[in-house]
């Protein structure tokens, strides 16, 4: 099963879990089980489902709602055929889609992920409180870091970098809002930085300029861009014009 297919399926699963048990889901889930992936798409799909049926539950009809549109089939009863957007049924039927559509938006802009600019926060954070709990450069990124070194600048228009392989080998990952990230640290110009990356498409959507976007923290700098596919947080120890030169 593709996970295209298990998306599919996975789509009609409730978010509660009564589901877990109905033969008609036990590949999919079985396969979201295995696959990093699509399980981190199901639980992002799952807390949406979660959060759009409370809103929902939460919304309270309108007062005489129900007294209306039992009136408005009665009177269409003994009247001649009117047209059907005039009929006090459709109207009220017109209306709870609007509402929902509105909240279905909302619930989705909300979960589009975060923005570039928790992202550059987050790297800059990591480095600063965390990187000395870790290591970002495995023995078997030796080639990775030897690209990174010796990319031509402006860095955030020449840096390509391959999720896949950062993952198969064993590259440190950590979350954002929900979303895996890859770091890995390298030298370049006696210089250390680290770089953190992740799919586009787990990030809020438009445009991102990493100028606008730098922040700093004492010697800490880092900043954000992205290409069509990954998305990129840069940062250094070295201080803020240090990290301008190389984007």
């Amino acid at each position: 099963m593709k996970n295209q297919e298990a998306k599919f399926i996975l789509g009609a699963y409730r978010p509660d879990g009564r589901d877990a048990g109905d033969p008609a889901f036990a590949e999919a889930l079985a396969q979201a089980e295995h696959d990093p992936e699509l399980r981190t798409w199901f639980e992002k799909q799952r807390k949406f489902d979660a959060a759009f049926s409370a809103k929902l539950q939460a919304i309270a009809p309108p007062a005489g709602l129900r007294e209306a549109i039992l009136a408005g089939s009665r009177i269409s009863a003994g009247q001649p055929k009117r047209r059907w957007w005039t009929n006090p049924v459709w109207l009220a039927a017109a209306a709870a889609l609007v509402l929902v559509a509105a909240l279905s938006l909302t619930l989705r802009t909300r979960a589009s992920g975060p923005t570039a600019g928790e992202l550059a926060s987050f790297a800059l954070r990591d480095l600063a409180e965390a990187h000395d709990n870790h290591v970002g450069f495995p023995p078997e990124l030796a080639g990775v870091q030897a690209q990174l070194a010796s990319a031509q600048t402006p860095l955030a228009s020449n840096l390509k970098l391959n999720l896949d392989e950062l993952r198969k080998n064993n590259c440190r990952s950590v979350e954002v809002g929900g979303r895996r990230i890859f770091e890995v640290c390298f030298q370049r110009d006696g210089t250390w930085y680290h770089v953190y990356v992740g799919r586009r498409s787990d990030f809020a959507p438009g445009a991102i300029d990493p100028k606008s976007l730098m922040k700093v923290r004492d010697q800490y700098a880092s900043t954000v861009w992205a290409d069509a596919n990954n998305v990129y947080a840069l940062v250094t120890h070295a201080g803020a014009e240090v990290l301008r030169r190389v984007i």
